[in-house]
């Protein structure tokens, strides 16, 4: 892959600051605000088919699991976990859409998934549908999962995220409705910080950059008073399964590497948690 060069955060230090304090730096009671984004979310259960229904589908999920690789940062700190997709197929076999459906927890995780995703997206040969298969449909949903569970533990314990975490669901802002606002004065240089540590991560997949993808990724991002990172979902897709993905993945090495920059004592102070939303601007660099 190559590494993101020509990109920008989209979001500046005073308007990420504003975006923050107007509706989502918050504090950690168990109340939130769900936002549904058409375009980020999967369909209801009831309008996919499971991919392991059908032969086809089976053939399609020997196939994305060809193209799935385990972080190998994540292997290490042993992370593991489910995440639930879904992808739309038109008849000649072709993805034109991926989603998540339910994370697993863990940034990157989620990320490799989406990019695997991506990747099926991308290549050029089908498989087409068969007649039997969702006849008289042109679009198919097909609802699938992946897990991330090595077959041999080692020396490194196994460990699943949180079922109870903030920036759980794909689609939503969460957090504390009633929490007073944080000024920019009490957030100092932590917006310019944390956008830096993000921009740092970010890897432009040279699929996207062969298809001239670009787009906006909006993500949910949780983290504790010690700037641990508590739960990352896609708030706003940018429509590419493979922008989306990166820009998880980004945030999983930022937890792994425990690259959070430090939130402010007076935000520490007041919040147990913040909860915001950190928006990705990918555009291709000039060649």
């Amino acid at each position: 892959m190559k590494r993101f060069g020509g990109f920008r955060l989209a979001l500046s230090a005073m308007a990420w600051l504003s975006l923050l304090a107007g509706c989502s730096v918050l504090g950690g009671k168990d109340k939130t605000v769900v936002a549904t984004v058409d375009g980020t979310v999967c369909p209801p259960a009831a309008q996919m088919l499971s991919a392991t229904d059908s032969g086809y589908g089976q053939d399609f999920l020997k196939r994305y699991s060809g193209f799935v690789s385990y972080p190998e940062a994540a292997l290490k700190a042993g992370q593991i976990g489910a995440v639930q997709l879904c992808a739309m197929m038109t008849r000649d076999g072709q993805v034109h859409d991926g989603r998540i459906a339910a994370g697993s927890g863990y940034p990157i995780l989620d990320g490799a998934a989406l990019l695997a995703l991506g990747e099926l997206k991308s290549i050029k040969e089908h498989v087409l549908l068969p007649p039997d298969f969702a006849p008289g449909q042109q679009q198919v949903w097909i609802a699938f999962s992946i897990n991330f569970k090595p077959g041999e533990s080692g020396d490194v314990p196994l460990q699943e995220a949180p079922a109870d975490r903030p920036c759980k669901d794909t689609g939503t802002k969460e957090g504390d409705v009633g929490a007073g606002e944080v000024t920019a004065e009490e957030w100092s240089g932590f917006p310019a910080e944390f956008s830096n540590a993000v921009k740092k991560e970010l890897v432009y997949p040279h699929q996207a950059l062969e298809a001239g993808e670009s787009g906006y990724t909006l993500l949910c991002v949780s983290l504790d008073r010690d700037s641990r990172v508590l739960g990352v979902s896609i708030s706003r897709s940018s429509g590419s399964p493979l922008l989306d993905g990166a820009s998880l993945a980004a945030l999983g090495m930022i937890q792994l590497n425990a690259e959070v920059p430090y939130i402010p004592n007076r935000v520490r102070a007041s919040h147990e948690t913040v909860t915001f939303t950190q928006e990705i601007d990918w555009k291709v660099p000039n060649r």
